[in-house]
């Protein structure tokens, strides 16, 4: 078994934009504690937001669904022991326990990791499992782009011709981190 450890949120963008805007997808980055392999999680634009302030350690003005579940469990009595993130693509099981003994429940692994975020509570993964998805950080910027290559084949595979849908090239596009104070930009990708 391994611990993750969330370590930063981020986005593929048009260069010089300030910021992604609701429609883009956000990849919520996870480091082994005790090791260099790194996972990311698809997220969308309000959940990787929301996870990107948990990890620099702010709460928006406003509660997030996730900061009302996490008072509703210490209102209830429960506690958060930990998160069970079998791989990137399949439910996590939150370990909840109560007066009443354990109550696990599943949830989407971005889902998670924001109330693991917010609890705290430790992230747990399989060895097995993150030989198989984790990434060495030496080679996540090949990673990411080829995932994101991939996925944009298969859309173009499955957009009507007359649509008229332009993709931008890599050289338009940059990597940042959206986890404040400020947005660190990854030129090695």
């Amino acid at each position: 078994m391994a611990i993750l450890v969330a370590q930063d949120v981020i986005v593929r963008i048009r260069r010089g934009v300030r910021y992604p805007g609701p429609g883009v997808q956000r990849r919520v980055l996870l480091r082994e504690r005790d090791g260099d392999r790194l996972v990311h999680l698809w997220a969308g634009a309000d959940d990787g937001d929301f996870a990107a302030l948990a990890i620099a350690g702010q709460t928006p003005p406003i509660a997030t669904i996730y900061d009302v579940a996490v008072a509703t469990w210490r209102a209830a009595g429960l506690s958060l022991n930990g998160v069970w993130l079998p791989n990137p693509e399949d439910p996590a099981r939150l370990d909840l326990m109560g007066q009443a003994g354990p109550l696990p429940q599943m949830a989407a692994p971005v889902d998670a990791v924001n109330l693991a975020l917010r609890w705290p509570a430790p992230i747990e993964t399989p060895d097995s499992g993150l030989a198989e998805f984790g990434i060495p950080s030496a080679e996540l910027w090949e990673t990411l782009l080829a995932d994101e290559a991939a996925f944009a084949a298969e859309l173009r595979d499955h957009l009507p011709p007359d649509l008229g849908v332009a993709f931008p090239g890599s050289d338009e596009l940059e990597w940042r981190s959206i986890v404040p104070p400020e947005w660190r930009l990854y030129r090695g990708a």
